[in-house]
């Protein structure tokens, strides 16, 4: 009896171990960003940007922040098809605010119309997305949504510029 019961505590031991070393796998379930996984129509129903330029001046620097902030998206989509390629169809309004130093804000409204088709790359490991040469983060990629953020700075002679946008998706 001894032994049939210290077989059975080794038994469940091994199985044990066994089990708990499947689970404990680092390896990735594989790519989570792939023009096919990608491929399909993503309404815009965010966005949000902002620009910050500074501009040497006599006496100083000169700061002007613009704001932009989209709504009324409508039909607005993009289209990434598994080949590399999309199309974009956006008609959005734009509520932009400028601002010059410590003076008021201006206010102004736009409507932004665009239909376009062009290239695209993605990178799985950087989590980016490249549209026609700009590269922006994957924030968010899941089989309902796409988020994107996309910083640059412009450094010249007599200022910089740092522009950041936020787009968001939900996917038909």
């Amino acid at each position: 009896m001894k032994k049939i019961t210290l077989f059975l505590v080794m038994a469940i031991s091994v199985m044990t171990i066994s089990c708990s070393n499947d689970d404990d796998s680092s390896e990735p379930a594989g790519p989570t960003l792939t023009p096919a996984l990608l491929a399909g129509t993503y309404n815009l129903n965010f966005y949000e940007s902002e620009e910050v330029i500074q501009e040497e001046v006599t006496g100083g620097t000169a700061t002007t922040t613009i704001s932009e902030v989209g709504d009324t998206f409508g039909t607005s989509n993009i289209v990434f098809d598994a080949n590399g390629t999309y199309t974009v169809n956006f008609q959005y309004r734009v509520t932009r605010t400028t601002q010059l130093e410590s003076n008021d804000p201006v206010e102004e409204t736009e409507i932004i119309t665009n239909s376009d088709t062009g290239n695209y790359s993605v990178n799985d490991t950087n989590q980016t997305l490249t549209i026609d040469g700009e590269t922006g983060d994957v924030t968010l990629f899941n089989d309902s949504q796409l988020r994107l953020l996309f910083e640059s700075t412009d450094v010249e002679a007599d200022g910089t510029s740092t522009f950041t946008s936020e787009l968001r998706f939900a996917r038909q």
